[in-house]
């Protein structure tokens, strides 16, 4: 999940920012229009810590579309232990099936670099291992391949005049400084508070002109702030964060920034407030490794259900280049995985409606996989697409069980969740209660792929545990784990590996989801004029539990079909 998150009343850099969470330095043609609207937003409002921007270049995103066939091969319903194949009583879901997924992404992170991120062999290798196990369960897939701008962090250095280093973190597609980095004095418009920095004014009767700009996030965008400043003689720009945390962005156009440009946390800007009254000196070294790649997604259609009625989940498959992304996002890609899996094992009469499992390439570097999907799509496709269902981070170590919030207006769209998001997010709650846990609603925030089927319109739910923002004592009473901690401390950071993981929330997660793709595979989505009782399975006939009601009927409704 991207980590720059909108607030403040900006839009941002488009996906999984509460729920949602990008790198540098070509123009490219045929970037898409969402990303550049969440660059944009994210980079002008409020950010939340996260690790590194870096994580999510620009371009690209691995789809993977898995369908669920009638009646599937012999092969994908033999064996016990083998990946894809540990079933339990309750479904396909499985602590064990996870377990194996994860640690298939982790021995290929382990063996290429430690990360598997977009444009790289881990992610290549992570999509042919999780194509092979579809294609073997008699799925139909397809690669969508696409370009995109790659970026990784080289090196984040800010050094004070008593030689310690408070956190810096590169703006992605800034320009680099030199090796080594350059010092230079500070120059704090505004005074104790620095101003924003969005217009020339903001620095008049401030000396700027060859030293290091240090303004405050918030009322115009990242690419405003680095304009004004290299307009008025800065020699870098760094922009300090409103809230707590680091300060994670990015710049909207590759290629046209002329200073290095930063983010502080809100900390280290009142150090650096300090520091210049002083008149110390400071040296910044910002420096990132840019260029055009291309990614894909995999996308697994079935071979029957009705092409006019078309459930989409997804998940992304990439990590950052900062880890082998196991919770961000390999458990959910492992889950919608046995989700898949589950369903050719079941055999039946087959779903309804076509199902397609999307895994993404590149949402960490703007939501990018996700987003040519979507806009690959005519408008009668479109049309057919009756909802989508998204998975993020939901196997966060000090979790939380959040669902996409149905009210919400969405940060980087502008949009509301279309009419029967919320039968969509009543069915994931009523299964987490079916299981004896409580879910909570949790904002639209740009920061997953999800971003691109709302601002198309699409009805959207989605799951997320949680990543860098602090738990409440509130949510600690519900749902356990420490109060003040980070939903997961290992957030876009070589850290997030197989023994950091909470199984239990990954079943929890997978469970709820599973038991809602099934029932929409098997009945339509209600539209905004039907009822309360206009879903089957609420009205009372037989939902895919096997019981009336579907999702919310007991614990033991998830061994029905598709």
């Amino acid at each position: 999940m991207p980590k720059c998150r909108a607030t403040d009343g900006i839009s941002r850099s488009l996906s999984h920012s509460l729920l949602l969470p990008f790198r540098q330095r070509l123009l490219l043609p045929c970037r898409p229009r969402l990303v550049r609207t969440l660059r944009k937003s994210c980079g002008g409002g409020r950010v939340s810590s996260g690790n590194r921007i870096h994580k999510g270049a620009v371009i690209g995103a691995t789809i993977a579309l898995f369908s669920v066939q009638c009646i599937f091969s012999s092969a994908a319903s033999a064996g016990a232990h083998a990946p894809g194949k540990a079933v339990g009583k309750n479904g396909g879901i499985t602590e064990k099936a996870i377990a194996q997924h994860l640690e298939k992404f982790e021995s290929i992170a382990e063996a290429q670099g430690g990360h598997r991120a977009s444009g790289t062999p881990g992610h290549r290798i992570s999509v042919d291992y999780t194509e092979r196990l579809l294609k073997k369960a008699g799925f139909t897939t397809e690669r969508q391949r696409f370009p995109f701008l790659y970026t990784e962090t080289l090196k984040e250095k800010l050094t004070l005049r008593d030689g310690t280093s408070p956190d810096v973190v590169v703006t992605g597609y800034s320009p680099s400084t030199p090796k080594g980095g350059t010092e230079r004095q500070l120059a704090v418009p505004g005074g104790p508070r620095p101003a924003t920095g969005c217009s020339a004014d903001d620095y008049r009767g401030t000396p700027v002109s060859g030293r290091t700009a240090l303004v405050q996030a918030g009322a115009c965008d990242m690419d405003t702030k680095e304009r004004v400043a290299a307009d008025v003689g800065a020699g870098a720009v760094l922009v300090a964060n409103t809230g707590p945390g680091e300060l994670h962005s990015w710049l909207a156009e590759p290629g046209e920034a002329r200073i290095p440009v930063g983010g502080v946390s809100a900390t280290t800007g009142q150090r650096l407030v300090r520091e210049a009254a002083a008149g110390r000196p400071v040296r910044l070294e910002l420096r990132s490794l840019t260029e055009r790649r291309t990614t894909e997604n995999l996308i697994a259609e079935s071979p029957r259900g009705d092409p006019e009625h078309t459930v989409v989940s997804g998940a992304h498959l990439d990590s950052t280049p900062d880890g082998p992304g196991i919770n961000d996002n390999g458990v959910a890609a492992a889950v919608l995985l046995e989700s898949a899996l589950s369903a050719a094992r079941a055999g039946g009469p087959g779903p309804a409606n076509r199902q397609v499992f999307a895994f993404w390439g590149a949402e960490e570097f703007g939501l990018l996989g996700s987003e040519h999907y979507v806009d690959a799509l005519s408008a009668p496709e479109r049309e057919r697409t009756e909802l989508y269902l998204n998975l993020e981070m939901i196997g966060s170590p000090n979790y939380a069980l959040f669902t996409l919030d149905p009210d919400a207006t969405d940060p980087v769209s502008g949009q509301r969740p279309a009419p029967g998001s919320d039968r969509i997010a009543r069915r994931l709650t009523q299964a987490f209660a079916a299981q004896g846990a409580a879910s909570r609603d949790a904002p639209a925030d740009g920061r997953s792929d999800y971003v691109p089927f709302l601002a198309a319109g699409i009805p959207t739910g989605g799951l997320y545990g949680g990543s860098f923002e602090a738990k409440t004592q509130e949510q600690a009473e519900l749902w356990g784990g420490a109060a003040g901690a980070p939903f997961d401390a290992c957030y876009h950071l070589p850290c997030d590996r197989t023994d950091h993981y909470s199984p239990r929330a990954a079943l929890l997660h997978g469970r709820a989801f599973d038991e809602v793709r099934r029932h929409y595979a098997r009945h339509p989505l209600p539209g905004p004029e039907t009822g309360e009782n206009g879903e089957t399975g609420e009205s009372g006939e037989a939902g895919e539990s096997g019981g009336a009601g579907g999702a919310g009927t007991g614990g033991g409704g998830y061994a029905g079909r598709d």
